[in-house]
């Protein structure tokens, strides 16, 4: 991993590290969702989008897979991997 700069809150690492040891291999990490929540658990000046970038840093060097999750995205516009192979 990359030497992180000052601004870096070192909490929101610990915590990410954290997270992403306690998840399931498999599981498909929510970059946005986990972000969220990391900002509202961790008191920190961080924007959520250098948080997320944070996310994606850390599950790479793990080689975790990764949801860029939509936040807000209108589920009328998402199609289930399920329905779009039956069609």
């Amino acid at each position: 991993m990359r030497e992180l700069p000052m601004s870096i809150d070192a909490d929101v690492v610990i915590e990410i590290s954290r997270l992403l040891d306690d998840r399931a291999k498999s599981a498909p990490v929510p970059v946005h969702k986990l972000a969220s929540m990391i900002s509202h658990s961790v008191k920190t000046d961080l924007p959520t989008a250098s948080i997320e970038e944070l996310i994606v840093e850390m599950a790479m060097t793990r080689q975790l897979p990764m949801l860029f999750d939509l936040p807000g995205a209108n589920a009328d516009n998402v199609i289930s991997i399920a329905l779009a192979r039956a069609s």
